[in-house]
Parts: structure tokens; C-alpha cells; sequence
């Protein structure tokens, strides 16, 4: 091959990644500007996540970051919005809707977190986002695959629509109940998006490179890794957010809205989602057999059992993380195995029923630990 050809290969791929380093950069210099200054702003309104008996941090903390990774998503797309047209959310044309459906989900965080809504008035606004994103994108998830081993699952009409739209709303409530722990959901929305290029074979675009910029930064003042940016958590408009984000990009790739073909069959998906999903189907069983209302918020996911048993902050952060890489790893595995979709589906139920006896038994202990120190 003439040398003039390699220059040209090159150049082509230099240029492309010093735009994303670009890209990243300023991504990752506007969230922390954002949270420098919207932090003395939600202070002064009262926009802050105070200690109680399930939040053990000290001190008043402003719940500026999802609103700052919003910001710069927004910016973000004004800036690059038009210029990469080989990504799954161009070619989709999904930027101008994700960004709509994102906003209302921001701005119900927030009058959540200020003013804590009502269950049914977040039930109603989380469902209205599902309709518009399923709506814009035209997103069915109507193939389920061969998952039970007995020929392909296929929804139909007005099925396929209303378990999208179910799809979406547990998706970002699983992320959204993920969130309790510093650093912790930052870091699962980073190794899911990662995995899921991996899985997809995709190029990261604006969104994913936006987002995982945008989340490095906020763990800066998360983690509280430099002394003068504010420590700063994401509330619920930011662990939504990402749950919408996370969700938006599996079902562009599971549901025939890239290329007019799947990317990934829907059972090598659901690893990507793994570990939130683990976490708010186990907790849900936990509180259904307590007899408990499932929506309501206490003390019984991951983050809290392993604090129970005294593990500190970093061990939990490492161990969870870990966890949250192992899932989607097996997932990698099997899809490029070859293995069945019925066999990836049974496997993925079993690592369920695994996680779920571990659980069980981890809370046993730790509750007889805890009764034994009680006074």
C-alpha cells in the first residue's frame, strides 16, 4: 500500500481523536465550572441533600451534579450536535428528542428533591418521559428473542408500546435507587457505557464521550478528590438522568434503530443493566416480603448492607464496582462465545437467584452483628 494512503488513514484518525479529546476536555472543564457555580445557588434555595437516618454525610451538600451534566449536554450538542453523523444518536436523529424527554426528567429531580413529590406525581411525569422518548425515536421493543428456548418472543401493537415505555421507567429507577453511595453511581454509568461500546462495536459519539467526561468530573467534587471544588451529589434529576441515558442507548441497539438491525440481542443486553437491576429487583422482593411498600425509600440496598457490616466508603465503592464490571464482562463472554440467547437468558436468571441468596444470607449476618453490638 502506497505510503501517501497510510498518511491519509492517519491523519483521518488523528483528526477524529484529538475532536473527541477535545470534546472531553471542555466537557469535563464545563461540569466542574457548573458545579463551582450552582452550588452557592442551591444552598441559597434550599437544593441540598442534609444527613438523616439513611444518609450518613456530614454537613449540608448541594444536588447541583446532575443539573451540571445536563448543562453541558446541552452545550455540548449545540457545540458538535451536527458533526459527527456515524453515531447511533445521529443516525437516529435522537439528540433534539433525548435532550426534551432528559430536560423534563431534570426538572422533575429537581422539584423532587426541593419540594419531595408525591410517588404517583413521579410515576406520571417518569411515564410521560418513556411516551416521548418511545414516540420520537419510534423505539419498539417488539423481539424479545428466543429466550425461553422455544422460538422468538414477539410483541405485537400496543404491547410492544406499553412494555417499552415499562422498560424505560424500571431502567431509570434502577439507576436512580443505585444511588446512594459516594462515587457509586458515576462509576457504574462509566463501566456500562464503556461496556456497551464494546458489546456494540459502536465508536463512542457525542453523547457517550459527553457523559463520561461530564462524570469524571463530577467525581472530582464527588470524592471530594480536590479541595476547592464543592462536594456535590447528582439527586435524583442526575441518577434519572443517566438511567435515561443508559436506557436510551440499549434500546437504539436492541430494537432496530441503527442500521435497521440489532446490534445486540436483547438477552445480551439485559448484563449491561445488570447490577442496578439486581439491586431494585432484590430490594423490591425484600420489601414485598416485609411487607413493605416497595416504593419507599430505607435501608436495604447494597450500599447499605455493606456499610452495616463495616466496610468502609472505598472497600464498598471498589467491591461494588467490582461487581458492576464482573456482569457485563460474563455478558461479553457468552455473546462472543456464541452462546444461545436461551442459555444467556438462564444464565443471567441464575446470577440473579446467586446475588439474590448471597443477599439474603449477607443481611442475616449482618442484622445478628448488628443485634449483638445493639446495647
Amino acid at each position: 500500500m502506497p505510503l501517501s494512503i497510510y498518511f491519509l488513514v492517519f491523519s483521518r484518525l488523528s483528526h477524529k481523536m484529538i475532536s473527541s479529546l477535545l470534546q472531553a476536555c471542555i466537557a469535563f472543564s464545563l461540569t466542574l465550572l457548573w458545579i463551582i457555580i450552582l452550588s452557592p445557588m442551591a444552598i441559597r434555595i434550599g437544593l441540598v441533600d442534609a444527613p438523616n437516618q439513611r444518609k450518613q454525610h456530614e454537613g449540608e451538600i448541594p444536588i447541583v451534579g446532575g443539573i451540571a451534566i445536563f448543562l453541558t449536554l446541552i452545550i455540548a450538542a449545540a457545540l458538535w450536535g451536527q458533526a459527527d453523523p456515524s453515531t447511533p444518536e445521529k443516525q437516529t436523529n435522537a439528540l433534539l428528542p433525548f435532550l426534551t424527554a432528559g430536560g423534563l426528567l431534570v426538572v422533575i429531580g429537581i422539584l423532587d428533591d426541593r419540594l419531595q413529590l408525591t410517588v404517583l406525581t413521579r410515576i406520571l411525569a417518569e411515564v410521560a418521559v418513556a411516551v416521548i422518548l418511545v414516540e420520537s425515536l419510534d423505539l419498539r421493543l417488539s423481539n424479545l428473542g428466543d429466550l425461553l428456548g422455544t422460538g422468538a418472543i414477539k410483541l405485537s401493537g400496543y404491547l410492544a408500546y406499553i412494555f417499552t415505555v415499562l422498560v424505560i421507567f424500571v431502567v431509570v429507577n434502577a439507576y436512580n435507587m443505585l444511588d446512594g453511595m459516594d462515587g457509586l453511581l458515576g462509576i457504574i454509568v462509566m463501566i456500562t457505557i464503556l461496556a456497551f461500546h464494546v458489546f456494540t462495536g459502536l465508536e463512542p459519539g457525542l453523547i457517550s464521550i459527553t457523559v463520561i467526561a461530564s462524570l469524571t468530573a463530577f467525581l472530582v467534587s464527588n470524592l471530594g478528590l480536590v479541595w476547592f471544588i464543592p462536594k456535590s451529589f447528582l439527586g435524583d434529576a442526575g441518577s434519572k438522568l443517566l438511567g435515561l441515558i443508559v436506557v436510551a442507548l440499549v434500546l437504539l441497539v436492541t430494537s432496530r434503530q441503527v442500521g435497521n438491525d440489532r446490534i445486540i440481542l436483547p438477552a445480551t443486553a439485559l448484563y449491561l443493566l445488570g447490577l442496578p437491576l439486581f439491586d431494585m429487583a432484590f430490594t423490591t422482593l425484600r420489601r414485598l416480603a416485609r411487607r413493605k411498600s416497595p416504593v419507599r425509600a430505607d435501608n436495604t440496598h447494597i450500599h447499605h448492607l455493606l456499610h452495616m457490616m463495616g466496610l468502609s466508603g472505598r472497600r464498598s465503592l471498589l467491591l461494588i464496582g467490582s461487581l458492576g464490571l464482573i456482569i457485563p464482562s460474563l455478558g461479553l463472554m457468552l455473546a462472543r462465545a456464541g452462546v444461545a440467547e436461551s442459555q444467556q437468558f438462564g444464565i443471567f436468571v441464575g446470577c440473579f437467584a446467586i446475588y439474590c441468596i448471597v443477599m439474603s444470607q449477607a443481611w442475616h449476618v449482618a442484622g445478628r452483628w448488628g443485634r449483638r453490638g445493639s446495647p
